[in-house]
C-alpha cells in the first residue's frame, strides 16, 4: 500500500571458481563448470541493483539453477526414475554470510547450501525490485501487479527454502542467520502482508466496501504483527549489538499499527452507515489510539541501528492520511449522534471481523528448474570422482573469512506524494 518499504540487505557469497581439475575428464565437463563459474558471478552483480529489469534476472537465475542441477541431482538414465543425491554434492565448499549477522560467515561442502542461500538472495532482490517499482512517482496497474507477483514470488522461494532446510545439517545452523526457519518464517509473511497491501491500495482505490476494506486491513495488520513476533527472540541476540534485529522489527510493527489503524477507520465508517453511532465514535477512537502507537514506531524505527534501508515513514503520504481520515469519520459520528442518534459510546470497542474473504494473498510456489539440455547421463558419468580429493563431509562451521557486503545500488524514493485516493504508490 505504501511506496515505502523496509528492506534488508543482499547476502554476500565468496568467490566460486568450479575447477575440479581430473575430476572433471572431458571438454563437456569442464564447459559446464566454467559456464556455472561465469553464471554464479553475473548472477551475483545483477542482485547488486533492484532496478535491474525482472525478465532478465529471472532468466540468468533459472540457467544458474538449471546448469547447476547436476551438482544436486544425478542424472538418470531413465527419466521416470525418482531423482537421487548427486555424487558431486560434496565437492566444492561454498561460503556465505547473511543478510542480518553482519560480517558472520559459514561455509560448508554441501550443494544445497549453494541452492537455499542463492535462494534466499533471489527472493531478498525480488523484494527489492518490488520496493524499486512501488518508489516511482506513478504506478500503473501493470507495474502494481508485478510488484503483487514479485512478493508472492519472493514468499515462495522463501517457503522452498525452509522446507529444504533438512538437506543440510539444520542442528549446525546458527540462531538469527537467513536459513534460520523462524527468520524465514518471518520473511514469508511478510511478503504476504506487503502484497495485501497492494490488495488494500486498490480496495480503496475502486470504492470497495467499508466492511470489506476493514476486515483486508485487520488481516494484514495480523500478518505484520505475527511476522514481528517471530523476530522477538532476537531482540538480545549478540552482547556487541543488541538491537540487530530492532530495525527490522520496528517495521514490521509500524505497519501492523498503520493497518490496524485503517481497519477501525473502516470499521467505524462501516458502522456509521448502518445507524451505529455509538460504535462508529468509540471505533475511531480505537483507531486514534492505534495511530498514536504508530507514531511511537516510527520514532523507534528512525532511532534504530541494525541492517537494512534508512527512511522516514512519517514523510510519506500513505501515513500523513490516516488521522486525517480518522478524525474526520469520528467528527462525523459525534455530529450525527448528537443531532439525531444520541446513542451511548461504549467503554469496551466492538470487535473487529476477522474473517476476510478477499484479497488474501497467496504464496507463489517455487520449483527448481528442469536439468539444462547440457546435462545427459553420459556427461554426468564422465565427472570422475575417483581422481578426487577426499571431499570435506565436516558440517556447517563458521569461516575465519571476512566477506564485505555487496555494494547495492541505492534505492530511489520520491518526494512526490500519490494523486489518488489513498495515498499510496498503487493505482
Amino acid at each position: 500500500m505504501a511506496h515505502w518499504f523496509h528492506r534488508n540487505p543482499i547476502k554476500a557469497t565468496d568467490k566460486v571458481t568450479f575447477d575440479l581439475k581430473s575430476v572433471a575428464t572431458t571438454e563437456q565437463c569442464i564447459q559446464i563448470c566454467n559456464d556455472l563459474r561465469v553464471r554464479r558471478k553475473n548472477l551475483l552483480e545483477l542482485f547488486t541493483s533492484a532496478h535491474n529489469d525482472l525478465e532478465i534476472v529471472t532468466n540468468e537465475f533459472n540457467q544458474y539453477l538449471s546448469l547447476f542441477m547436476g551438482f544436486i541431482y544425478e542424472v538418470p538414465r531413465n527419466t521416470e526414475k525418482k531423482l537421487a543425491a548427486s555424487k558431486l554434492l560434496p565437492l566444492i565448499r561454498f561460503t556465505w554470510a547473511n543478510s542480518m549477522l553482519g560480517e558472520t560467515v559459514c561455509e560448508v561442502s554441501n550443494s544445497w547450501f549453494e541452492v537455499l542461500n542463492m535462494l534466499v538472495n533471489m527472493a531478498l532482490w525480488l523484494m527489492k525490485h518490488a520496493a524499486s517499482i512501488s518508489a516511482r512517482d506513478e504506478v500503473s496497474e501493470t507495474e502494481s501487479k508485478r510488484i503483487y507477483s514479485c512478493l508472492r514470488r519472493a514468499a515462495g522461494m522463501f517457503i522452498f527454502v525452509r522446507s529444504n532446510i533438512d538437506k543440510i545439517e539444520r542442528k549446525q545452523l546458527l540462531k538469527g542467520c537467513d536459513l534460520d526457519s523462524s527468520v524465514l518464517s518471518a520473511y514469508i509473511t511478510q511478503c504476504i502482508a506487503e502484497a495485501q497491501e497492494i490488495s488494500v491500495a486498490r480496495a480503496i482505490e475502486l470504492k470497495h466496501s467499508s466492511s470489506l476494506i476493514s476486515s483486508l486491513t485487520h488481516n494484514t495488520s495480523a500478518l505484520f504483527i505475527e511476522a514481528g513476533s517471530l523476530l522477538l527472540s532476537y531482540k538480545y541476540l549478540h552482547e556487541q549489538d543488541q538491537s540487530i534485529f530492532s530495525k527490522w522489527r520496528f517495521y514490521l510493527l509500524l505497519k501492523a499499527q498503520i493497518y490496524l489503524s485503517y481497519a477501525y477507520a473502516f470499521f467505524g465508517k462501516d458502522l456509521l452507515s448502518n445507524g451505529k453511532c455509538g460504535k462508529a465514535i468509540r471505533a475511531c477512537k480505537e483507531g486514534v489510539s492505534n495511530f498514536n502507537l504508530a507514531e511511537e514506531y516510527v520514532q523507534k524505527y528512525s532511532g534504530s541501528s541494525g541492517p537494512g534501508m534508512k527512511a522516514k515513514p512519517e514523510n510519506h503520504l500513505f501515513y500523513r492520511r490516516i488521522k486525517p481520515l480518522l478524525i474526520r469519520y469520528l467528527e462525523q459520528a459525534e455530529r450525527e449522534n448528537g443531532f439525531i442518534y444520541h446513542q451511548t459510546v461504549a467503554d469496551e470497542c466492538p470487535a473487529l471481523d476477522k474473517t476476510a474473504e478477499f484479497g488474501l494473498a497467496r504464496p507463489e510456489e517455487f520449483r527448481l528448474p528442469p536439468f539444462n539440455n547440457v546435462w545427459s547421463y553420459s556427461v554426468y558419468t564422465s565427472f570422475n570422482l575417483s581422481k578426487a580429493t577426499m571431499p570435506d563431509f565436516s558440517k556447517i562451521k563458521l569461516s575465519k573469512k571476512s566477506l564485505p557486503p555487496p555494494k547495492e545500488e541505492k534505492l530511489y524514493e520520491t518526494d512526490l506524494d500519490p494523486r489518488n485516493l489513498s495515498g499510496c504508490a498503487v493505482m
